[in-house]
């Protein structure tokens, strides 16, 4: 069995990025991530209190729970649980979406049909999972788990997926957890946040964007793959609805 874990970023109204990432693995490193991820949050740093769970936002403006650490510490902190992703050997997936360009184009029937950029960040990434696993991993069984901050726009998603097992036969079952409890979405939230915070860059700089010294080592490894819907991109996904 396979599991696969998918949190959201910049959902709120005035983000210029919709992102998702998440993580896929075997049981065998999900059950070297688990514990591994526990003790980081028990032990985060000498003269921290423990940690209910890893938030990268947060984490990264000094705020919540990490409102007495420095920049320095934070980006410690963040490069010891970035270790764990790496060392396990999880695959990294997520997509991005111009969320202005989206609101531009996608209009009308046409937006009733493609419906928010939430939802085509998450059938991306579903459909990224698969291809992987029928590639890497054929005939394996998926477990598939979202974020519960998603089930309001996700939900009718994940049973039509649930309902189409002729279709995708990969998949066992999907369903949502709340992310302080189910410490693979802590790892997903990393992914999906340094996709998002990537990904503003990407839309304004193109190929020159840099990424920040966090986001390099996943952006660069074979286990790692992403999608950035820009103009053309959705311009040509609006084509495609509107010839058919």
């Amino acid at each position: 069995m396979l599991g696969a874990f998918f949190d959201d970023s910049g959902t709120h109204s005035t983000s210029p990025v919709v992102a998702m990432g998440g993580l896929l693995g075997t049981d065998e490193q999900w059950d070297a991530f688990e514990p591994a991820w526990t003790k980081l949050l028990n032990e985060p740093l000498p003269g921290k209190p423990k940690l209910s769970q890893f938030h990268l936002s947060p984490c990264r403006a000094s705020k919540g729970e990490f409102r007495d650490y420095s920049r320095i510490e934070s980006d410690f902190l963040t490069a010891q649980f970035r270790r764990i992703i790496l060392d396990t050997g999880l695959v990294t997936v997520a997509a991005a979406v111009n969320r202005a360009v989206w609101n531009e184009l996608v209009i009308g029937e046409i937006a009733d049909q493609l419906g928010s950029p939430e939802e085509l960040c998450f059938f991306k990434c579903v459909e990224t999972v698969i291809n992987i696993v029928r590639v890497r991993k054929p005939g394996e069984r998926i477990m598939m788990v979202v974020d519960e901050g998603t089930r309001d726009k996700l939900q009718w998603w994940t049973v039509l997926f649930n309902m189409q097992k002729q279709l995708y036969p990969e998949l066992d079952r999907m369903f949502f957890a709340p992310v302080p409890k189910v410490v693979a979405l802590q790892g997903a939230d990393m992914i999906a946040t340094e996709t998002y915070q990537f990904s503003q860059a990407w839309i304004k700089e193109g190929e020159r964007a840099v990424e920040n010294p966090h986001f390099s080592e996943f952006r660069y490894r074979d286990l790692s793959t992403g999608l950035i819907f820009d103009r053309d991109q959705i311009a040509e996904i609006v084509a495609r609805v509107q010839k058919s």
